[in-house]
């Protein structure tokens, strides 16, 4: 009898020691993030970069809560002839995106995340799209600033591809560490290496 109440014991005390290391983590992680420009499309002819924000708000009760990844976009290519654009022009476009969803710690370095895809907004301003003459001759069949909601329609359907795969990813962040004093969030997805930057104010 005093076996089995020593291995329920040891049980509870591994199991309460994992819920430490997961409420540690959140508490650590909790707050908004930076990145540095990460490159999201670099195709012949098309290249986009992106700075990311992510914020994970923490429920009072659990290790997790609701996270919010928001990117501001830059974006250049060439758009090829098409029934809409005679003749190819090259464009360069900003945007901004949104996607929401929830994460949870599991232990001392993983977090779970499960983000809402149909959440994924894309925002491009036709107005902000610069767009140059032909590239090959320098002429134009067409007026090119009478094409920038097509243009801008374009762009956003790209943008919205590469961001769906990107975010699909995201289901776990593995080696997740708080560096510099709280001031550098790390993790990985895949064999992909993520550094972030604290936004919170100085406590």
């Amino acid at each position: 009898m005093k076996r089995i109440l020593f291995g329920m014991a040891a049980l509870a005390t591994l199991a309460l020691g994992g819920c430490n290391e997961a409420e540690r983590l959140a508490s650590e992680v909790e707050g908004s993030w930076s990145s540095t420009p990460q490159i999201i499309v670099n195709d012949v002819g098309s290249q986009s970069s992106m700075v990311e924000n992510v914020t994970f708000v923490r429920d009072s009760t659990t290790a997790g809560g609701q996270v919010i990844f928001t990117g501001l976009i830059s974006t250049t290519g060439a758009l090829s002839g098409s029934d809409a654009v005679v003749q190819p022009f090259e464009i360069a476009a900003s945007a901004k995106s949104t996607v929401s969803g929830k994460w949870t710690a599991i232990d001392d370095d993983e977090i779970i995340l499960s983000l809402d895809l149909q959440s994924m907004s894309v925002d491009v301003d036709p107005s902000a799209l610069v767009i140059s003459n032909n590239v090959l001759s320098g002429n134009t069949e067409s007026n090119p600033e009478a094409l920038k909601p097509q243009m801008a329609a374009m762009v956003k359907a790209a943008l919205q591809r590469t961001l769906s795969a990107r975010y699909a990813s995201m289901t776990k962040l593995d080696d997740v560490d708080v560096k510099n004093k709280g001031a550098v969030l790390n993790f990985e997805v895949g064999k992909t290496d993520y550094v972030y930057t604290s936004q919170n104010p100085a406590k």
